[in-house]
């Protein structure tokens, strides 16, 4: 319960604890809080909670937290270093950071003793807002006192467990029944301190430890651990398999790539020497992939750990703890050209977004907002004193602000020559065949425009809008296109407007350039029909129009965004004109809804037994099921058939969607499934 309090009040209140009269007033112009412990005691352990109450001053307010309870928290920090960190469980559920922030009863008080600007963690949620993580946790400094005695400057920061605004997935039956979903959520964690008295599990692979840490331990049941350790499993069998970098039969069909290749990038950008030691990941329910995620415990990251030695031009790669956990299947990521060149593109988008400036502005700001209150913190904590493994000491503030602008700086120009040089994109592999995958959607880059790709002017979604290029930009549906393959051509199909990219020249204007354009699909129609001609090395194609022979065009090469895109006559520059090159890249899965899609007839179905893994026909009459079925994977190989009346076992398919098909009565009929 809290409420607000008179000081008269809160006087009364440290009287009834035992505890001298106190002034409850602000320290510097951020909140202070005020703990006070039962009795005094010490807080000696990070696994048993004591009680106590709280006093949170901030401006005219003053507000009493009388009944919750704390204890120690962390692994090194509570046990190697003076200065320590905490964690607070209030009796209720509390939004102690307000609105837009969770209403939970945990929180974390965090100490940053071995980060001397004190701001690591919180420049890294900025960071995780800036590149579309999820759930990265929230930052609030305050002064703390503990039992009259301060403590210096702290964090207040999410715990990181599942709840609204926090990592926010489906929270499953405390009590499961015979119908409860338990495909999610569960939140995760590779764990360098592996402890056996977690609930937890080995991958079947390379034997890695993964503590699970929603469901709670009080709840969570042995068909729920069984669940989630097998899926893992598949994945990282996926991983290590023959076909690991195969997009529909390796790890990708696993894992939600776009987190994937986010966290990579924030484990880099901000050389996190225990990115791969501790890595926390999370599966949705009825939502087959793995999400990685949040981003969590940034203290000896940007160059701030002296067992490694400066990092600056350095990857986690090499230089990382961890790289026999997490860093095993990063390191068999890497193998896999898409893994590379996806890291390579997102990284330019997001430094051609501002990163620079916006990490240097984010750490002026925060050094900001601490600047009285780390004066006072460093009144009772040495500022160039060695308290675990800080690499660099310095007598002022503002030296250890700009280390971390320098590293910055430095730290970005570094990674973009090292994922440039790691993709395939860059040159010096022969440009193969193109192959679309059916079940994604893709964007389509543009070499001479470097990030910018194949748009539709001012969002268009209606026939006749008109085809631009522009910078890409994550949120945009128009930038993503689909394959429909039609002989040995490709309609292009919008995802946002559901059109085809059309050709609209004449036969009188096959030497001139005309405006792209939007249509209504029509696979008949061969100036939607579309083929990609490899040229040289590094993944660049030409796009060729069926019907015109004429290819896809940044008009006059102008890289600005709303440029038109046109069709241009083919010549001697097709294989070395920029304005002409493109790479397609898979972007987002098409997502379909798992199980059996509707494919109801008026005497019979079709449907899927997930639990007992089989698909099979119903019908109130078994003479009506005399006809043969034939199940193909995405790419349309033939992977069985089965009479109508018999079950198909789908036990032995690899994670993917598949497709049935039949005839009855002269119509031919197909469903969707996802295994």
């Amino acid at each position: 319960m809290k409420r607000l309090f008179l000081l008269l009040t809160v006087f009364f209140t440290a009287v009834m604890y035992g505890l001298a009269a106190v002034s409850y007033t602000q320290l510097t112009d951020l909140p202070t809080i005020y703990i006070n412990t039962e009795n005094s005691q010490s807080i000696t352990s990070k696994d048993i909670y004591i009680y106590a109450t709280m006093v949170y001053v901030d401006g005219g307010s003053v507000v009493q937290y009388d009944s919750l309870q704390i204890r120690g928290r962390g692994n090194s920090t509570w046990t190697s270093m003076p200065k320590k960190s905490y964690r607070i469980k209030f009796n209720a559920k509390e939004k102690l950071l307000g609105k837009g922030y969770a209403n939970a009863k945990s929180w974390t008080l965090l100490a940053n003793c071995t980060d001397k600007s004190m701001i690591r963690n919180a420049l890294t949620r900025n960071l995780g807002e800036f590149i579309s993580m999820k759930n990265t946790p929230a930052a609030k400094f305050v002064d703390l006192y503990l039992n009259g005695t301060y403590q210096g400057t702290y964090q207040i920061s999410d715990q990181v467990e599942v709840r609204q605004h926090r990592v926010d997935i489906s929270e499953q039956d405390e009590a499961l029944t015979a119908s409860s979903n338990i495909t999610g959520g569960y939140l995760l964690e590779v764990d360098g301190f592996a402890d056996i008295n977690e609930k937890y599990f080995y991958t079947g692979t390379k034997d890695i430890y993964v503590r699970i840490h929603y469901p709670d331990e009080d709840y969570i049941q042995p068909n729920q651990i069984s669940y989630i350790s097998n899926y893992v499993s598949a994945f990282e069998k996926a991983l290590f398999s023959t076909k690991f970098d195969d997009a529909l039969n390796g790890y990708r069909s696993y894992v939600d790539s776009t987190s994937l290749v986010n966290w990579y990038i924030a484990t880099e950008m901000t050389a996190n020497v225990d990115g791969f030691w501790s890595t926390y990941f999370y599966k949705n329910q009825d939502d087959y992939h793995l999400y990685f995620g949040p981003l969590w415990d940034y203290d000896i990251a940007y160059n701030n750990c002296s067992r490694t030695g400066d990092v600056t031009n350095a990857l986690m790669m090499d230089k990382g703890y961890g790289l026999n956990l997490t860093g095993t299947w990063v390191t068999q990521m890497w193998k896999d050209k898409w893994f590379a060149n996806r890291v390579n593109t997102r990284w330019k988008e997001i430094v051609d977004a501002g990163l620079n400036n916006y990490l240097t502005s984010k750490t002026d700001s925060l050094a900001s907002v601490v600047a009285k209150s780390e004066v006072e913190n460093y009144k009772k904590w040495s500022i160039s004193y060695r308290y675990y493994n800080e690499l660099i000491l310095h007598s002022s503030y503002k030296d250890y602000i700009d280390d971390l602008h320098n590293f910055i700086s430095n730290h970005i120009t570094y990674l973009t020559k090292q994922f440039a040089s790691r993709s395939t994109t860059t040159g010096g592999t022969a440009t193969q065949a193109f192959t679309p995958l059916t079940n994604y959607y893709y964007r389509i880059y543009n070499k001479g425009a470097s990030i910018a790709l194949i748009d539709v002017t001012n969002s268009g979604t209606t026939t006749g809008s008109t085809i631009c290029i522009y910078a890409s930009t994550l949120d945009h549906q128009t930038q993503q296109w689909s394959f429909v393959k039609s002989g040995n051509y490709y309609q292009m199909i919008n995802r946002a407007s559901g059109l085809a990219l059309s050709d609209p020249s004449t036969t009188t204007q096959s030497n001139t350039a005309v405006q792209l354009v939007l249509a209504v699909p029509n696979s008949a129609d061969s100036r939607q029909l579309w083929s990609f001609v490899p040229q040289g090395t590094g993944g660049y194609y030409n796009i060729k129009n069926a019907s015109t022979g004429k290819l896809v065009n940044n008009s006059g090469h102008i890289t600005t965004n709303g440029n038109s895109i046109i069709s241009y006559p083919s010549n001697y520059t097709d294989a070395t004109s920029e304005a002409r090159l493109w790479i397609p890249e898979a972007d987002d899965e098409i997502t379909i809804p798992s199980g059996i899609e509707s494919a109801n007839d008026i005497d019979y179905a079709l449907t899927y037994n997930k639990e007992l893994q089989f698909i099979h026909f119903i019908s109130p009459s078994l003479s009506d099921l005399t006809f043969k079925a034939t199940v193909v994977n995405s790419n349309g190989t033939k992977i069985g058939e089965f009479k109508a009346s018999d079950e198909f076992s789908t036990a032995d398919l690899q994670h993917g969607m598949y497709i049935v098909t039949w005839n009855i009565a002269g119509h031919s009929r197909s469903s969707k499934f996802m295994k």
